[in-house]
């Protein structure tokens, strides 16, 4: 069944590559952009875009650089200085356009230094040409994008690509990784490079190691929610505190014995401290207590005590500061002194 277009009046030429060959690489974001540009011949700047799309510049920004690495878009003055009409409206007996055409395969620009896909520049053409010569590729990018629930944008393309290509990861690793980011709700294109790079460098290659390496991060990412809770914190734990998170994991502490050590922790300093935390747990194992009620009734019966809190003595720097503010509260008290004399002094 074919369709009627209402052209309401007037309309805008699109050029024919944007659907044979850019359609189902473009996203949302780009495609809106392109409509707008070409409505008002190119007239138009990131942040006259942003606002009437209500995109962030730089939203708009790169959707320009999409365009113009597709050669859809020129800078200069290449373009008609503006038209609300560009073009006849075609007739309904207007011959079909011919179906895109199979591209060969460019070659991507592999360097020893590229630590990220930003390293390396793929025009829309060139992702279009990997698609086409990659039938494992292009399952990827449509898998990825029914997990992701909308189109892959254009940083997102090049990113899979470089992963694919240049890292030489399987794709359906790099799904695994895409579909473990988005479950922990942690999803960006530089998050799932930098773990893709940390298994490239720790030797992490095989699907066996990949799918342990992973069931290992799900479980430190639970372990790691469920302490935030316990210890009401609002901020992750910071490197030196997830030492002792990885120690209390590794030596699988129960959560409840954890928020117990926690709570005589508050109440013996009244703050979070990871360091007491980690001494009051070592203390009980070693007086085999495995649970909050065995350690209950050994306290109560003076069996076992909390190790007291040895507080770190101050530094040099610390009691140099120190010293400089005695000497300040000492000038203060000084100068108030002369203050008040000059104050009871007649006057000549």
């Amino acid at each position: 069944m074919g369709f009627q277009i209402n052209y309401g009046g007037y309309a805008f030429v699109v050029p024919g590559d944007v659907v044979d060959h850019y359609l189902r690489l473009a996203g949302e974001t780009e495609l809106k952009v392109l409509l707008f540009l070409l409505r008002f011949g190119g007239n138009a700047t990131a942040a006259q875009t942003a606002e009437f799309l209500k995109l962030s510049e730089e939203q708009a920004e790169e959707a320009f650089q999409f365009w113009e690495q597709a050669g859809v878009l020129h800078t200069g003055n290449t373009m008609a200085a503006g038209f609300a009409f560009a073009a006849p409206v075609p007739s309904s007996s207007a011959s079909s356009a011919e179906l895109p055409k199979a591209e060969k395969s460019l070659p991507i620009s592999r360097v020893g230094s590229q630590r990220s896909s930003k390293e390396i520049k793929l025009d829309p053409s060139e992702i279009a040409a990997s698609l086409e010569a990659s039938e494992e590729l292009s399952g990827l990018f449509a898998l990825a994008e029914k997990h992701l629930a909308r189109p892959l944008t254009h940083m997102e393309q090049r990113s899979f690509i470089w992963l694919h290509q240049y890292l030489n990861i399987p794709c359906e690793i790099i799904l695994m990784l895409l579909q473990y980011c988005i479950s922990i709700d942690k999803y960006s294109v530089s998050y799932v490079e930098s773990i893709a790079i940390r298994w490239q460098s720790e030797g992490i290659l095989s699907m066996k190691e990949v799918e342990e390496e992973l069931r290992r991060m799900t479980e430190s990412h639970t372990f790691i929610n469920e302490l935030k809770r316990l210890f009401e914190m609002r901020r992750s734990p910071t490197s030196s505190q997830m030492e002792y998170v990885d120690r209390w994991q590794q030596k699988n502490y129960p959560f409840d014995l954890i928020h117990y050590a926690y709570e005589v922790t508050i109440e013996n300093i009244e703050k979070l401290n990871f360091k007491y935390i980690n001494t009051i747990l070592e203390d009980m194992e070693k007086h085999g207590i495995k649970d909050v009620s065995t350690a209950k009734i050994m306290r109560q019966s003076r069996k076992w005590s909390p190790p007291s809190y040895k507080k770190k003595k101050p530094g040099k720097q610390e009691q140099l500061e120190q010293m400089s503010q005695r000497e300040i509260d000492e000038m203060n008290e000084y100068l108030s002194l002369v203050n008040r004399f000059e104050e009871d002094s007649p006057n000549e």
